[in-house]
């Protein structure tokens, strides 16, 4: 698949998010979660050191993951708020992290999933 007919179906992908469910765009609440947010994953004898950069403009928030220890940024595909929770898709992995905010806003607690879902803490930086 060339880079354009690539975007076509990342944009594609995107649109149905959008239709399909609770707006990925940022509700009120979404501002919360934009800065810098760091933790480990530990997958079996393996811990990776994460860096999660949200930011939001024009209503739309956006992001990338950072693997320190795997010298990768991973681009958020789409990013979705509702009610305290957060849903991030990273397509070009097959990712997903899913997460809620704590009550005073300084942590993320939830889940990686690549095929197996992992445990997956975020504290704010």
């Amino acid at each position: 698949m060339n880079l354009a007919a690539t975007r076509r179906a990342i944009i594609g992908l995107a649109a149905a998010f959008a239709l399909t469910g609770p707006a990925w765009a940022q509700p009120p609440m979404a501002q919360t979660y934009d800065g810098d947010w760091a933790g480990t994953l530990k997958a079996g004898n393996q811990n990776l050191r994460l860096e999660l950069h949200l930011k939001t403009a024009n209503g739309v928030t956006a992001g990338e993951l950072n693997s320190l220890d795997q010298d990768a940024v991973i681009p958020a595909t789409a990013v979705k708020t509702d009610g305290g929770e957060l849903s991030i898709m990273f397509l070009a992995v097959g990712g997903e992290l899913k997460a809620k905010l704590s009550p005073d806003g300084k942590t993320l607690d939830g889940t990686w999933s690549q095929g197996a879902s992992l445990p997956l803490t975020l504290t704010r930086k």
